[in-house]
């Protein structure tokens, strides 16, 4: 499954977050964003527990990151 996760930095913390989020497993993307949000990733894992975790116990801890929005990508 494909999950996007939009990223807010605290100011001065880009740098420092994109390192620590580009250490992160099934991390297949990650872009820098003009507007509301700093970030996008695009995830691939496996099911919901999986993505929950990485939300939850590594990307919401990296120091900096201020808000994150996840939305699962859907089949039409």
């Amino acid at each position: 499954m494909r999950a996007y996760v939009l990223v807010k930095v605290s100011m001065g913390h880009e740098r420092t977050v994109l390192e620590a989020l580009q250490g992160i497993a099934k991390l297949a993307e990650i872009h820098f964003l003009f507007g509301e949000f700093d970030y996008i990733l695009t995830l691939e894992v496996s099911d919901t527990m999986t993505l929950a975790r990485l939300v939850s116990g590594r990307i919401r801890r990296v120091p900096g990151v201020a808000q994150t929005v996840t939305l699962l990508e859907a089949p039409l």
